[in-house]
């Protein structure tokens, strides 16, 4: 490639060097004004001055006349980024300039004349502000992300306290977004809750302020609300979406929303306080009345729930951090010959030097959002196994919250990459809580874990209000029974009949199935004749430190 000149290489990049004196107000440039700057005259400060957009912060003459530096013989740096207008017969338009140079100073002190260079950086800034915006704003409804919601709340919280005034935090989750999916189909739930959004914007006062909490979560930032006007306001917030359905391209739907709300600092001291709350009190409503609202109120057993929390997560990092969190192996059996096919790895945790289970400590790490600091030791060790045991296939569950975890996923993939044997003896289990909650990014974690050869199944089918639809929408390969309707086939016809329309329904779409919670020789007899395709349970072997054979 040929060497450019400097007049070529200065076109090139959009930029020219320029002089200006003073005294003279004269503005020499070189090689000239790049062309976006075309059409106008400026061979004068005065003339660059009128360019410069007056709304501007900076400019090029504030920079130089209102430097408090001095000049001592090398001239005084200034850098600045400013629009220029220009004019044009579609209107004014805008062009960034980066301008860089050095001022240099007369006999007086004074700015005598300044060299520099300017470019035109209008799509390096349009970039910053898209980018600006995406860090702010949610994509799809336009209101403002988690962070930024956040902030909000935690400035309004603390000009309540400041000047003795109220604040609510009220959370409205949108139900049956996973039915709708399926019903509609999958752009249809984007419009619902862009549609959602909306029409929150419209009942909002003048100082609120509306973010995406989570995917099917909207939070409402309330200034100068107290209890009373919260009760009010969620009322007039749901009442919006309620009162007619939403248009989509599918065509009229009927929504749902189920809110909860809280008062600071009447009842929550900081931001991470009246969030925990609130979402504690938003799962108690979608409990007990969905499509209704439910404000915070103390409570001595909720509180007493929440101590007892944190004890619990105390002991599970207690036990993270000095490595007592071990492993026991269930075996998986196949139905027809009962050869041990793979085993499912149960977390176990030492406390005062017993082994005990993990449930109680789970619920407590996924209440206080720790859960994702024991899937990764749980992964750790479960790859330890597998390397241990060469032959060996494991299963590992993951919360609800890992499997939306893009950390969680990356060091799967890190470790698949760099211990190539372990992939296709690895399985994954998510729950069905999972499935029914952030259906897009589930779907993309399975996806990701099958392309890299992990087989994942769907644990505790039948629990929730998964259907087979969604399944294969996920894209699982295996389905594990729920245990409940396992444990009672014997002696239940309703059991019986649901736990063959599963194994029938799977066996048609393509999924496998696995029982769980086989504990006599009678159920793993009709399971058998069911046609399920794995059995697991203490009639096969009650979970161990060994992984057995078979």
């Amino acid at each position: 490639m040929a060497e450019l000149a400097a007049p070529e290489l200065l076109s090139e990049i959009e930029a020219a060097v320029y002089e200006w004196t003073v005294s003279s107000d004269t503005l020499t440039w070189f090689p000239k004004p790049p062309p976006a700057l075309s059409g106008r005259d400026l061979s004068s400060g005065q003339a660059w001055a009128a360019s410069t957009d007056p709304d501007a912060m900076t400019s090029r003459h504030t920079a130089i006349f209102g430097s408090t530096a001095r000049d001592e013989g090398e001239g005084v740096a200034y850098e600045l980024e400013y629009p220029v207008r220009i004019d044009g017969r579609d209107g004014p338009r805008h062009v960034w300039i980066e301008d860089v140079g050095h001022w240099y100073a007369g006999a007086d002190g004074l700015p005598a004349r300044a060299r520099g260079m300017i470019r035109v950086v209008t799509g390096r800034h349009e970039a910053e502000q898209r980018l600006a915006i995406q860090t702010r704003f949610d994509p799809l409804t336009g209101t403002l992300n988690r962070l930024k919601l956040l902030d909000v709340l935690e400035s309004m919280l603390a000009d309540g306290k400041r000047y003795r005034t109220s604040c609510s935090f009220l959370l409205l989750a949108v139900e049956n977004i996973g039915a709708l999916n399926e019903a509609y189909g999958d752009t249809t739930p984007d419009e619902i809750i862009a549609g959602v959004a909306k029409r929150l914007r419209s009942r909002m006062r003048t100082g609120d302020a509306l973010g995406r909490f989570s995917t099917t979560i909207f939070g409402l930032a309330l200034a100068n609300c107290g209890l009373t006007e919260l009760g009010v306001a969620a009322r007039r917030f749901m009442d919006a979406v309620h009162e007619e359905p939403i248009e989509t391209s599918a065509g009229p739907v009927g929504v749902r929303v189920t809110g909860a709300g809280i008062v600071g600092p009447r009842h929550a001291q900081s931001q991470v306080e009246m969030v925990a709350r609130v979402s504690e009190t938003l799962a108690e409503a979608r409990r007990k009345r969905r499509g209704a609202f439910m404000p915070f109120a103390p409570s001595q057993a909720r509180d007493d729930r929440r101590r007892r929390y944190v004890q619990l997560a105390d002991e599970l990092m207690a036990a993270l951090n000095t490595n007592k969190v071990s492993l026991v192996f269930q075996p998986v059996v196949r139905a027809r010959d009962g050869a041990v096919i793979w085993h499912e790895a149960l977390a176990r945790l030492e406390v005062a030097g017993d082994q005990a289970s993990l449930s109680a400590h789970i619920e407590a790490a996924e209440k206080l959002g720790l859960v994702h600091l024991l899937d990764r030791r749980v992964l750790d060790l479960v790859v330890a196994a597998l390397e241990a045991n060469p032959h060996a296939v494991i299963a590992v569950n993951v919360s609800a919250d890992t499997a939306v975890d893009p950390e969680w996923r990356d060091r799967v993939l890190h470790l698949l990459k760099v211990k190539p044997a372990i992939a296709g003896r690895l399985h994954v289990e998510i729950t069905e809580t999972a499935a029914l909650g952030d259906f897009e990014e589930t779907t993309e974690f399975v996806k990701t874990l099958r392309e890299a050869g992990v087989q994942v199944a769907i644990d505790d089918f039948g629990a929730g209000q998964t259907s087979f639809r969604t399944l294969r929408g996920l894209g699982v390969d295996l389905v594990k029974i729920d245990g409940a309707f396992v444990r009672g086939l014997a002696n239940s016809t309703e059991d019986r009949a649901f736990v063959r329309a599963i194994v029938e329904l799977a066996r048609e779409i393509g999924f496998e199935t696995v029982a769980e919670s086989v504990e006599t020789e009678e159920i793993a007899k009709v399971l058998t004749e069911l046609g399920a395709s794995y059995l697991q349970g203490d009639f096969y072997g009650s979970p161990g430190p060994l992984l057995a054979t078979g």
